[in-house]
């Protein structure tokens, strides 16, 4: 099409990788090539242009600004949408939060803040559709209309094939780098978590991203840096600083937590609706009850080896992955609660507190629907690799976790919250045994009180 035509001055190729050089008489050897990832010169402590810039209409500003949607294109499309249904000019900065929310946060060039075209127009559109049928008599708020007009579009146009792909064929690098992306992506973007939750990164996989290479993906082998170039070009990243990437908005946050719990418990567990229905695990957490996470943690059992080699600690790292993959689920939300902002459990590995560290603590709604005022602490014992079948030992163990919980005074951390739930857990070799004791904060004393009976469960 290039090569020897003529009728053509000058051509321009985009949505492709860049185009090596490697021969003189190629016959493509007079290309120029424009990135759209941040200049080095851009530094992440706010020099880059803002996407709402006035540029000077020349140059390279110019063609990367030509691409995606700036806030102000943004506004002008809701602008002319307004025209025909003054609604979305009544709830504008609704509607623009909204969008903000769900199809913002790329970074081309210079310019922060671009806005996924397709989308913001699916959305738009669907939007408008929805606000004519309650013209013809189907009753829906507005708010309810934008509520339901953020969903994925963009993300809904093609498949993650080649991604998933890569993730199972090196499964284990690939939930640690999805689950720091996505816990990346909950600290910095869904906001408002309390600074006791602010989590360990032990565990955490860097994410930075000097250089983006496609050529690593090729060799077969695992590298961080070919798959956050995977999917940077593909779209499910964008740099967080010239030299890093993550998630970049809600939608594209939503494939990432169904790549993530596919990779982990297997597609067929991750769609089973009786266990992932929205809020089972929290609801059967309020009971005292476990049969739903003993299934989570067992599931992601099926997909390990050399359990024999795990260390207590290893098998803490497992379970909280596990408990990752149940929130993005939405398994420790409320039932009734919608609201994308607080359907998350954030879980604290290794919260110093009392006179110890607690293996695990979690925040999550009450039973009266109140954020953070459910505490569940999580103790770990590892049962030895030759007394898998002394199931008498199990829950021994297990009872010992929960003491610990007590003897060590790791309630202490759990300041604000009126319901607490101690879980011990004896885990080992593929064995699994757990007992909980439900609490209630009495208001007068400041004292937690015993709510039932120990509950055993094992597998």
């Amino acid at each position: 099409m290039f090569k020897d035509n003529r009728y053509l001055r000058k051509g321009l190729l985009v949505g492709v990788f860049e185009v090596p050089l490697a021969e003189l008489g190629s016959g493509a050897n007079n290309i120029v090539d424009f990135p759209m990832v941040p200049f080095k010169n851009v530094t992440g402590n706010g020099s880059a242009i803002s996407a709402t810039y006035k540029h000077s209409g020349k140059g390279l500003d110019a063609l990367t600004d030509s691409f995606w949607f700036n806030a102000k294109e943004v506004e002008g499309l809701l602008e002319k949408s307004a025209t025909r249904f003054p609604q979305i000019a009544e709830h504008r900065d609704e509607v623009m939060a909204v969008i903000k929310d769900w199809y913002n946060g790329y970074h081309f060039g210079r310019f922060r803040g671009k806005y996924n075209p397709w989308s913001v127009c699916a959305f738009i559109e669907c939007l408008c559709n929805q606000l004519e049928s309650s013209e013809h008599g189907e009753v829906r708020s507005v708010p309810d209309a934008i509520k339901s007009a953020a969903r994925a579009h963009w993300v809904a146009t093609g498949t993650t094939d080649l991604i998933e792909e890569q993730f199972t064929s090196h499964r284990d690098q690939a939930i640690r780098l999805m689950e720091s992306l996505i816990r990346d992506y909950r600290e910095t973007r869904l906001g408002g978590l309390d600074h006791d939750l602010a989590l360990s990164n032990s565990q955490a996989v860097s994410l930075q991203l000097p250089e983006p290479n496609m050529n690593i993906i090729s060799s077969g082998k695992y590298s961080a840096e070919g798959m956050l170039t995977l999917c940077l070009f593909a779209g499910y990243l964008t740099h967080k600083h010239p030299d890093s990437v993550c998630i970049p908005n809600h939608e594209v946050y939503n494939v990432w937590c169904t790549l993530f719990t596919r990779t982990l418990l297997g597609a067929g567990f991750a769609e089973r609706a009786d266990v992932n229905a929205r809020g089972s695990l929290l609801a059967e957490l309020w009971e005292g009850k476990t049969a739903i996470l003993s299934s989570f943690i067992q599931e992601a059992f099926g997909t390990l080896t050399n359990h024999g080699k795990y260390k207590e600690k290893e098998y803490a790292n497992i379970v909280a992955t596990v408990l990752t993959a149940a929130s993005c689920l939405g398994a420790l939300s409320p039932p009734d609660q919608t609201s994308t902002h607080t359907s998350h459990a954030i879980t604290t590995r290794e919260n110093h507190t009392g006179d110890g560290q607690c293996d695990h603590l979690m925040r999550l709604f009450s039973t009266d629907n109140q954020p953070n005022q459910f505490g569940v602490l999580i103790e770990f014992k590892l049962i030895p690799k030759n007394k898998r079948a002394n199931t008498g030992l199990h829950e021994t163990l297990a009872k010992k976790a929960l003491d610990q919980i007590i003897e060590k005074r790791y309630p202490a951390c759990l300041s604000g919250c009126t319901e607490r739930l101690d879980i011990g857990i004896a885990i080992g070799s593929n064995v699994l045994h757990i007992l909980t004791q439900l609490y209630k904060l009495d208001a007068a004393t400041r004292k937690w009180i015993p709510v039932g009976f120990l509950t055993s469960s094992a597998n």
